[in-house]
């Protein structure tokens, strides 16, 4: 089977009224953090947690994503250049790696849980939850920028023209961002399952990790070197899949084996701050 998605423009949509240019990929990022929040606050509200800290944490949260997220980019990919011209560092608009994102999310959502004096675990469990909603949506606006192009490839989910460093329209190339979209829309159908049952907090969160980490770390074998940088044999993205395998799988262990009551709609939770 020949690929299967045409080359097509990264859509712009012009908000009535302003002329303002809304990009695709802004919009669809937006669309993420918006449907996200809410599942996790759906999730929070369905344990008898209170959603309104999720709320309070999403702006933290998408700020953490841009200035981490480029910050990281920078750092990752592009030292030199970003050294050489420390500005760029401030242009958020150009560049955003997710593992940025992560390392600077993630400790703001801890710090934030602590400050707000509510179990730690399972307000993860529940950002983990939404995120896997709100990931498909940030990731299919990579997708239709065609920010991640991988190699050259027949396969039927290959889009055409998106190849680096020349766009030939008559070749197509894995699309990174289709398929982390695909998988994480995935995760949310499996995470929905998984939520039938009572769970130990820090479960989902600790799941979504391990299996982000071996995925992300197979996907980057097809990105070409032209768009994602190697350090020795490995891209900056396949070292900290291991980091982040290694460090779920150890804590996910350590949850299980751990006393803390299961948390599910057959259980009666008894929530701690910690």
């Amino acid at each position: 089977m020949h690929p299967l998605i045409p080359w097509f423009e990264a859509p712009v949509f012009v908000i009535p009224g302003i002329g303002f240019p809304l990009h695709g990929f802004g919009f669809l990022v937006a669309l993420g953090f918006v449907f996200g929040g809410k599942a996790a606050m759906g999730r929070a509200k369905r344990l008898g947690l209170d959603p309104e800290v999720i709320n309070r944490l999403i702006g933290w949260l998408v700020l953490g994503t841009f200035v981490g997220g480029h910050v990281g980019y920078g750092l990752m990919y592009k030292p030199q250049e970003y050294f050489a011209n420390p500005i760029e560092f401030l242009k958020m608009w150009q560049g955003l790696s997710s593992f940025g994102g992560f390392v600077t999310c993630v400790p703001i959502a801890i710090w934030f849980f602590r400050k707000e004096k509510v179990p730690l675990w399972p307000f993860l469990d529940c950002l983990a939850f939404g995120m896997a909603l709100g990931w498909f949506f940030g990731r299919m606006g990579c997708f239709v920028a065609h920010d991640h192009p991988g190699t050259e490839t027949n396969f039927w989910l290959g889009v055409y023209g998106i190849c680096q460093p020349n766009g030939n329209k008559m070749v197509a190339c894995h699309d990174m961002g289709l398929y982390e979209a695909l998988w994480s829309l995935t995760m949310f159908g499996v995470f929905n399952a998984m939520d039938r049952f009572p769970l130990k907090p820090g479960t989902l969160t600790l799941t979504l990790g391990l299996f982000y980490g071996p995925l992300r770390f197979g996907f980057d074998f097809l990105r070409p070197e032209v768009t994602d940088v190697r350090y020795g044999p490995l891209t900056p993205g396949q070292y900290w899949s291991i980091v982040l395998t290694v460090v779920c799988l150890g804590a996910l262990i350590a949850r299980l084996r751990s006393a803390d009551d299961k948390i599910g709609p057959a259980a009666t939770p008894k929530l701690t701050p910690g």
